[in-house]
């Protein structure tokens, strides 16, 4: 009997158990790490469009810097992210892996359970510890045993730009002192344009940037078909291609699609065309609320009504007949399309033409209120 337990997971920011079409970004990474201090790739920046799969990408990140005994250190959300680095994550991590920590006294750390020896001279003259100096303290204690931190940070476009940027000084000294460090952040396009204009980012505009594509149609298949295998069933040739029809490319719809797909009959041995065919309506109403309806609601009134504009083609859009349905000049449609571009919510397919970006996007546009 085949395997009841459903092997797909559709959840955001939670790894799949077959990654498609990321092996490559990873295994540059693995050798950053292993390249030492100055190898470009400890320093990356990750964008894309919701469910390209960011924060899945952090995540198997994390993992190899973990597998080499490394510490990784998720940058907290918030105004509040270098106080509670300094104040409590990082004083705690000293805790558990400075064997002089005994010895030690971080005024001001606020760590519960740490004992210390108080000096005069400490009584008089107390002296607190920056983020810089414990962080450089930190990686002193991991040197000991050939290892470093790995610092992440992800929906970018959520964090407060001026506490990355102060946060990116403090890297960029451990850097320049060839600490063995990195650090990967992830979030939308737009939200990695904000941050890297903030003033006191310079330093990371000369990370790699990695802006994740589509996945092939081979890519999503071969996923597919060896997600469904190691469960212990088998995927149809017939529903193989309808199930890369319906993703798009899109590595969430993959999870998706394959998730409600296998639930149709788990103790059927074989996942069939009608039951990857029979989940596109959910599809279309779970990208509809989950990614675009969230891309769409920040939009100024001007660029939902773009949007509304093209929705009414089946395919790409002339931009000269979106200008006539907004009842707007040719040169104010430019500034709508270069925001819209941008956002990557729209793409140029030829010259006057612009067609969505994300898969279903158009259906979710007509089925909206005027």
């Amino acid at each position: 009997m085949p395997g009841t337990t459903n092997p797909f997971r559709p959840s955001f920011g939670v790894s799949p158990r077959v990654l498609a079409g990321r092996t490559d970004l990873l295994q540059d990474v693995d050798v950053a790490l292993d390249e030492g201090p100055g190898s470009p790739l400890r320093s990356l920046l990750v964008s894309g469009a919701r469910g390209m799969g960011k924060t899945v990408v952090l995540n198997e990140l994390e993992e190899i810097a973990r597998t080499r005994g490394w510490l990784v250190l998720r940058l907290p959300e918030g105004p509040d992210m270098l106080t509670e680095l300094e104040t409590s994550t990082v004083p705690a991590l000293l805790a558990e892996h400075d064997a002089t920590a005994v010895r030690r006294r971080f005024t001001g750390a606020g760590v519960s359970g740490v004992g210390s020896v108080t000096t005069e001279v400490e009584d008089r003259y107390p002296v607190h510890r920056s983020l810089t100096r414990l962080l450089e303290r930190l990686s002193d204690v991991l040197a000991v045993h050939e290892t470093g931190m790995m610092f992440t940070l992800d929906e970018v476009q959520d964090a407060d730009p001026q506490v990355v940027g102060r946060f990116a000084t403090v890297y960029q000294h451990l850097v320049r002192d060839e600490r063995e460090v990195a650090f990967a952040a992830a979030g939308l396009p737009v939200g990695v344009d904000q941050l890297l204009r903030q003033g006191g980012t310079t330093f990371l505009r000369r990370a790699e940037r990695v802006h994740l594509d589509l996945l092939t149609d081979e890519e999503v298949a071969e996923a597919a078909r060896a997600t469904v295998s190691d469960a212990g069933r088998t995927l149809a040739d017939d529903a193989v291609a309808a199930l890369v029809e319906i993703v798009h490319g899109y590595p969430y719809l993959l999870q998706l699609v394959g998730y409600h797909a296998w639930r149709v009959d788990p103790s059927r041995e074989e996942v069939t065309v009608r039951d990857v065919h029979s989940t596109r309506p959910l599809v279309v109403e779970r990208m509809g609320r989950l990614v675009h309806a969230p891309a769409v609601a920040p939009l100024p009134e001007g660029q939902r009504s773009y949007l509304r504009a093209m929705a009414v083609d089946d395919g790409p859009s002339s931009t000269r007949e979106i200008a006539e349905r907004m009842g707007v000049p040719m040169q104010q449609q430019n500034v709508y399309r270069a925001r819209l571009i941008d956002r990557e919510l729209i793409r140029p397919t030829s010259h006057g033409f612009v067609d969505v970006t994300l898969p279903y996007l158009r259906e979710h546009l007509r089925a909206q209120p005027r």
